[in-house]
């Protein structure tokens, strides 16, 4: 029984740490950005949530663009760990979320795309996006063309 017991309470502490790692799998931290004329400076983990999701708003406040939530199209580390430590949910939850809020509010779904690269070129052009990215892809040239609110 004893030997059960240290067991349980090993296992649990392993489940504990591993929920409270921020960190993709790879080691890699993840990076929330938004467009440089977003006058957010930074954001919350609860508020990147609500602002991905579209909880609250549609809109960004203060410059009255439309929220457009990015990510990438095929799983990777980097979405597993922010649909699941920011925003609590699986990639079929989100996909079921953004599916039903199209159909019930004819509400664009999120922009999906391959890379980093191309998700930072869509946030550099797009004033109302908000994505998250591998911290690594972020480099110094990248950086001056996006606003981070979130390091994760």
């Amino acid at each position: 029984m004893k030997k059960i017991s240290t067991l349980f309470v090993f296992l649990l502490i392993s489940v504990l740490l591993t929920s409270f790692n921020r960190e993709t799998a790879a080691g890699e931290s993840i990076t929330i950005i938004v467009n440089k004329e977003n006058p957010v400076a930074n954001l919350a983990p609860g508020e990147v949530k609500l602002y991905y999701l579209r909880k609250i708003k549609k809109r960004w406040p203060g410059i009255n663009k439309n929220i457009r939530p990015a990510g990438r199209k095929s799983k990777c580390a980097e979405q597993d760990a922010f649909y699941a430590q920011v925003l609590g949910m699986t990639a079929d939850e989100v996909e079921q979320y953004f599916a039903a809020r199209q159909l019930q509010n004819a509400e664009r779904p999120y922009d999906k795309f391959l890379s980093d690269g191309d998700i930072i070129r869509f946030v550099e052009e797009e004033p109302g996006a908000i994505a998250y990215v591998n911290a690594r892809s972020l480099t110094e040239e990248a950086k001056k063309k996006v606003k981070v609110v979130l390091i994760w």
